[in-house]
């Protein structure tokens, strides 16, 4: 029986701006920039990733001020968004939660990976995101 999942992978976090966010990653928490995927993206949002101690930190910021990652910020504030956790079988991952009575709202590919959500509701008010790589896809 495999994991239900094999890793975090990163730490999603929503702000209005990069300047902010940078300042508290960057400057004061002395992270480390990675890579920009720009609007490289799932939704209305370009991203950019922070290594802080060896914690991946994903920064989303709207690209859309109507947009959906806009209005989650104006309805619930800047900051963490979800969690995301690597997974090798995400049948099996979503077999678990199913198990628990707990349904994923979203499983779609992207750039060959597969990525689902579980919506906060379920899972006492946090986001959760989980891919598995395309690696291990086997669509």
């Amino acid at each position: 029986m495999p994991d239900v999942v094999s890793r975090v992978m990163k730490i999603n976090i929503r702000a209005r701006s990069k300047d902010g966010i940078n300042r508290l990653l960057q400057d004061i928490l002395g992270g480390t920039a990675g890579h920009d995927r720009g609007t490289n993206t799932i939704g209305d949002f370009e991203g950019s990733m922070v290594n802080v101690g060896g914690v991946l930190f994903d920064v989303m910021i709207p690209t859309e001020p109507d947009g959906g990652l806009a209005k989650v910020i104006d309805k619930h504030g800047e900051g963490i968004d979800s969690i995301c956790f690597a997974v090798d079988d995400m049948d099996y991952t979503k077999q678990v939660f199913a198990d628990h009575g707990i349904e994923f709202a979203r499983d779609q590919a992207f750039h060959g990976n597969r990525v689902a959500f579980v919506h906060p509701r379920d899972t006492n008010g946090i986001a959760l995101e989980f891919i598995q790589s395309a690696a291990t896809t086997d669509d």
